[in-house]
């Protein structure tokens, strides 16, 4: 069970480091290259720029699929390394980031996050998705470092199957499924359900099998199961199945992720079904909702990860006013915020740690717990999965715009 954590009273580590509203220029994904962290005009409190810096490798995909994942945790990373810079940066060293493109490919992930290592890596983040991101997480368990992936929801992500010094910042699909089926028996007043999942992936397909058990032990009734394979960019003989079935279930749960998934919804709106629609976290994407748009984007909700609004605390405003002055738009998902908390996470550890080393860092994570902007965020030890105990943010989408709804800490989950 994930005890219920207060309702996202987020002393943010944002509150703790200067939140100067300074510019850096972000080195280029898809080649090794050390990111502009410093900020310039120091001032009081920067980091020493002639300490040995604490270097953090990152493998964030700029290509294929999983760029969608994982550029938007990037810029919150940026952000993160500037922040905590300006203040002072981590054991009096200042903080750099060297990157990677993995390709989206695991073979070219694992050899680039080696690659890191070798070029004197400390941490490494690694990619948002189990299937893609797991063998950066491999390299770094074999060189003794800490591992942490900024938003793989997998329960496969921890140290059950990654080893004893790797973490992923988020709930895993687990309780994420569970917030979801919740809200949908609880709040929606549904019943019945109907759940497609993506097999192309454990991510989608774990969340579609938790879902189905989770709603089922809440009492509801799963009327019908189906699949999808990402790449077939054609819905209709799943919606003919749904428009087949003898009485309207209550809902759909559709778990996918770009670029289908887009497809998915709208197919299935245009084909007349107007069930509400219930996803996790890859709906948490406002070029998403704008596919879908006013006429097609209604009905929907989702799991999450946290909320860009002051529902999530008051140190939101202040990390919105520092993303629209970096990069002269307003933040378009929760994922940002996975990165900004993924790099502060690592930063908390290290100081309380008074170390880099890989054993003392992870042991460090296991006990503290930490304030982020998006929730409180714990984990159990290495003997328990290191499964990540936190709240469930859940979103509606209503005309083309989303809406927080509430936070949810499910009780019960499935096992993962």
């Amino acid at each position: 069970m994930v005890p219920h954590k207060k309702q996202v009273a987020l002393m943010s580590i944002a509150l703790i480091f200067v939140l100067a509203l300074v510019g850096c220029t972000a080195a280029p994904a898809g080649e090794s290259t050390a990111t502009e962290a410093d900020a310039g005009d120091t001032g009081a409190g920067a980091a020493d720029d002639s300490a040995d810096p604490i270097i953090i490798g990152a493998i964030f995909n700029a290509t294929g699929w999983m760029a969608a994942y994982d550029q938007p945790p990037r810029e919150g990373a940026l952000l993160a390394i500037k922040a905590i810079n300006e203040a002072g940066g981590v054991l009096g060293r200042p903080l750099e980031m060297i990157e990677l493109d993995g390709n989206t490919d695991p073979a070219t992930v694992g050899n680039a996050a080696r690659q890191l290592i070798e070029e004197g890596a400390d941490l490494i983040l690694a990619p948002c998705d189990f299937d893609i991101g797991g063998p950066a997480s491999q390299a770094a368990q074999e060189a003794g470092l800490v591992g942490l992936s900024t938003c793989a929801s997998s329960p496969l992500f921890g140290s059950a199957a990654l080893g004893d010094k790797q973490f992923t910042a988020v709930m895993w699909n687990n309780v994420m499924s569970a917030a979801g089926a919740e809200y949908a028996y609880n709040e929606l007043g549904w019943r019945t359900a109907y759940v497609v999942a993506d097999t192309s992936i454990d991510y989608s397909l774990s969340l579609g099998t938790y879902f189905t058990e989770h709603f089922t032990a809440l009492g509801g009734e799963i009327v019908g199961e189906d699949t999808y394979l990402q790449g077939d960019a054609d819905f209709s003989a799943q919606i003919q199945r749904i428009q087949d079935l003898d009485t309207e279930p209550d809902g759909l749960f559709i778990s996918s992720y770009a670029p289908d998934l887009g497809t998915i919804v709208r197919q299935t709106r245009a084909a007349g079904i107007t069930t509400p629609i219930m996803g996790g976290d890859t709906y948490d994407d406002s070029e998403f909702w704008a596919v879908l748009g006013e006429e097609l984007g209604t009905e929907i909700y989702f799991a999450t990860h946290g909320w860009l609004g002051p529902e999530a605390g008051d140190a939101l405003p202040d990390f919105i006013e520092r993303y629209q002055a970096e990069f002269g738009h307003d933040p378009s998902t929760a994922f940002i915020l996975t990165g900004w908390d993924a790099v502060h996470i690592l930063a908390q550890a290290m100081e309380a740690a008074g170390t880099t080393d890989g054993a003392a860092v992870a042991t460090a994570m296991e006990e503290m717990e930490f304030p982020l902007l998006s929730g409180n965020l714990d984990w159990t030890t290495a003997a328990e999965g290191h499964q990540p105990l936190k709240e469930v943010a859940i979103v509606q989408l209503q005309n083309g715009e989303a809406s927080f709804l509430t936070w949810i800490a499910p009780e019960s989950p499935p096992e993962p």
